[in-house]
């Protein structure tokens, strides 16, 4: 959609492997359809380890009553239980959570496939009860489920009983960079829950170290956490504060929670194959000077799980599928911004399918509401995915992020009128599919929209509005596809209703979905990020420095790539052990292969 150079990502075309799980040299797969699916069973990641209906599961009861629970009047705090050393549980036995149980730095949590532990919360109770798992700086959790058997976390309740809130959630404090500042020191911010616990320093988040390693979450299942403790704030599914890139994040469900289904809050770690499962708050919420990247998701809404006490104030809580902040202030100078990529992402909103917004009760009319919600000088990127069945698709919120777009009918609506910092600071939203804007929210007044877009906070909105649908209508190789099926049941995705048991997200045959994914012209994915530039490493490709002639890897490769100082790609080529250097100005560039980057001289 933006002919750019985003120095973002160090994906390259024809250097994508199959899903990866995330890690520090996280690359994205080339994939020919938008959304988190193909059309093949056999292909899809969803089946096995996911549980659609965790209401009627049944699990065995606790058998372990002791392990996790930091309310035991024998602890030195009640209410937390610290793990200092190694701790691995125990898959033949089901564990009761309760109270805090805290991972402190050198201290690990090992959790084995197939284990079960049933969580019991009460904000209210004596000694006050989260129920949560917290990780923090320096200490490790591992989660090591598989695909046929998943660990699960979910609540201590029975059958018919459960609801979402019965328990806290999983909450990790990591030592990458964020951009939060509590005064003047950004060492001094702590995850949102510690706002309620018995030790303000709990959960500190942030440090200078991008890759580092909180440990490994796959394959695992968290079910009607996110205890809200008061109307504004919550405990959300799986929270990650200033979490580094060297942890390992995939194949993570969040099911009937209150609360975000996901919340990074800075950080660099990436992640992939993710659910949010009819949580009641945003599916996806990245604030703080988030960096990572994600690929494949999947996130619904359903109006039955809806917050009535935040919905009777309009505006205070809104659910959206992503919800996007720089920081709370949205000021121009807080650092790094929050620019995290997502990709095929399939994003299913309250309005069922063959229904309008409209049909709506009053209650999910207000609370449920937009695709996408960037706000607060926020620059996120989503490509590549599917939103269907949502009030309004995109809304850029106020001046500040309405810059972002770098589109120039509307950098002449807006103060400063400049664009942006194409390196750090742009909005993407390109090569989606986004069905049903006619299930519209028309407004005029401080919030405008017209069903695909919305704009509020500036004056003179209208104009406004129609220059952002103009730049989400920007025709292209990135071009977005709008409203090329009715949305109606066999036009897209085979079962994407919400009520159902046993939900089906890969495309029908002849879907729009199985086409218009691009990976080579955005910008996004060939391009070298300034962090990889930054950390390249000196390893011994030879000659180097080299002046012209041909550069010799050492060993065969698949693929390498070429860039240059600003992170364009100048040279790229496949299977084979060498590169051919002619006519090459003189400078510093950075070599890709075996997923390292590795700093290239090229002299007089």
């Amino acid at each position: 959609m933006k002919n750019t150079t985003v120095l973002l990502s160090i994906i390259l075309s024809g250097l994508f492997v199959s899903t990866l799980p995330a890690q520090t040299n996280f690359t994205f797969m080339k994939t020919t359809y938008v959304g988190a699916l193909d059309t093949g069973i056999a292909t899809d990641w969803t089946r096995n380890w996911t549980n659609w209906t965790p209401e009627t599961t049944v699990y065995p009861e606790p058998t372990d009553l002791t392990t996790l629970d930091a309310t035991l009047a024998s602890l030195p705090v009640l209410g937390i239980k610290d793990i200092t050393s190694t701790l691995t549980l125990d898959a033949s036995q089901t564990y009761l959570l309760k109270g805090i149980v805290v991972v402190r730095e050198g201290g690990k949590l090992i959790i084995p496939a197939g284990t079960v532990i049933r969580a019991e919360g009460g904000a209210f109770d004596t000694p006050k009860n989260y129920a949560s798992i917290l990780v923090e700086r320096g200490g490790q959790i591992e989660v090591l489920g598989t695909a046929t058997d998943p660990v699960v976390i979910t609540s201590a309740k029975g059958v018919g009983a459960r609801k979402p809130g019965d328990w806290g959630g999983l909450n990790i404090a990591g030592q990458a960079t964020h951009n939060r500042l509590n005064g003047t020191d950004n060492n001094n911010v702590s995850l949102p829950i510690t706002t309620a616990f018995f030790d303000a320093n709990l959960g500190r988040i942030g440090g200078t170290i991008s890759d580092d390693n909180s440990g490994t979450i796959r394959y695992l299942r968290l079910e009607f956490g996110g205890l809200r403790y008061v109307i504004t704030n919550q405990v959300n599914g799986l929270t990650l504060g200033a979490v580094g890139s060297a942890t390992e994040l995939h194949h993570i469900q969040v099911s009937l929670g209150t609360g975000d289904g996901f919340s990074w809050l800075g950080g660099t770690v990436n992640s992939s194959h993710l659910i949010a499962f009819k949580v009641s708050d945003d599916n996806f919420d990245t604030d703080g000077g988030y960096s990572g990247k994600s690929q494949f998701g999947i996130g619904v809404q359903d109006t039955a799980y809806y917050e009535l006490p935040s919905a009777v104030f309009d505006g205070l809580l809104s659910a959206e599928g992503f919800e996007s902040d720089n920081e709370p202030t949205g000021t121009a100078v807080a650092t790094p911004y929050t620019n995290g990529i997502f990709t095929n992402y399939t994003m299913i909103g309250p309005v069922p399918v063959g229904s309008t917004y409209p049909s709506l009760n009053t209650n999910s009319k207000t609370y449920f509401r937009r695709g996408a919600r960037i706000r607060r000088n926020s620059s996120l990127r989503i490509v590549n995915s599917i939103f269907m069945g949502y009030r309004n698709f995109l809304m850029v919120d106020g001046d500040s992020t309405l810059r972002s777009t770098n589109y120039p009918p509307l950098l002449a609506l807006v103060t400063p009128s400049t664009p942006v910092d194409e390196g750090s600071k742009q909005i993407f939203f390109s090569n989606n599919l986004i069905v049903n804007t006619d299930a519209a929210f028309n407004n005029v007044g401080d919030t405008v929209a017209n069903g695909l877009v919305e704009v509020t906070r500036a004056n003179g909105c209208l104009p406004k509005l129609l220059a952002l649908d103009a730049w989400i209508k920007t025709p292209g190789p990135l071009a977005n596809n709008i409203d090329p099926v009715p949305f109606t049941t066999g036009t897209v995705l085979i079962n994407p209703l919400a009520a159902a048991t046993m939900p089906d997200f890969r495309p029908v045959v002849g879907s729009p979905a199985l086409s218009g994914a691009n990976f080579n012209d955005n910008p996004l994915f060939n391009t070298l990020s300034s962090l990889h530039i930054k950390t390249a490493l000196t390893t011994p490709v030879y000659p180097n420095p080299i002046s012209n002639g041909t550069l010799h890897f050492g060993r065969r490769v698949l693929s390498f790539g070429l860039f240059n100082a600003k992170g364009q790609l100048v040279k790229s080529g496949s299977n084979t052990d060498h590169a051919n250097m002619e006519d090459f100005a003189p400078g510093v560039y950075f070599l890709q292969f075996d997923g390292i980057v590795q700093k290239l001289i090229v002299a007089q």
